[in-house]
């Protein structure tokens, strides 16, 4: 028979605790006690859980941590994984400051290239190429049609990324337009206007 246990029949034991002694029978304090065993053990579950809950979020959190601030071969402590998440936000919004900064000088860069275009559409509607101009104002008139005709082709305005990137591209590609815009009004010479 197990130790600590009566030799009571079962229906006798209901008012005995399970690991009671023999003889041990509950009393008003006993009542008390079970109840204060019972919140303790809540307590404890809901303590377990909370440090379970907090060691979980540092787990996500080191998780979102990129390679470059986790430290090799040491243990990570909580307070490490805190502090290099706290580094880490400061590193993103000086990205994101500078970002938004490039974004405005491009969108500057943009404004300005779209009033060259207006203007340079103004001037050639009001001074159309006549047989009259040298044939240095022809290569530029000519060079200047074709840098603009790619740019409004190639260059796509409708959000901060498009303009970026089809910008970019377009400077790429300007100066090989250039040299074959060039090739061509050196192939074909422009005749000096006689006076």
């Amino acid at each position: 028979m197990p130790r600590g246990r009566s030799n009571m029949p079962s229906s006798s034991t209901s008012h005995i605790k399970e690991d009671s002694s023999p003889g041990d029978v509950l009393s008003p304090a006993g009542s008390e006690e079970s109840t204060m065993d019972r919140k303790k053990a809540t307590h404890l579950r809901c303590e377990r859980q909370r440090r379970e809950a907090i060691n979980n979020g540092y787990n996500e959190l080191k998780e979102l941590l990129p390679p470059s601030m986790t430290a090799m071969g040491c243990k990570t402590t909580n307070a490490a994984i805190l502090f290099r998440a706290y580094d880490y936000m400061k590193q993103l919004e000086g990205e994101n400051s500078a970002a938004d900064q490039e974004m405005i000088q491009l969108q500057a860069q943009v404004s300005a290239l779209r009033m060259i275009a207006q203007q340079y559409e103004t001037m050639t509607a009001d001074a159309p190429l006549t047989s009259n101009a040298s044939p240095q104002a022809k290569m530029l008139q000519v060079l200047l049609e074709e840098c603009f005709t790619s740019f409004a082709e190639e260059v796509d305005p409708s959000s901060y990324e498009a303009i970026t990137r089809t910008l970019l591209q377009w400077t790429e590609t300007l100066e090989n337009d250039v040299q074959n815009t060039v090739a061509k009004m050196t192939a074909v010479p422009f005749k000096k206007p006689r006076r």
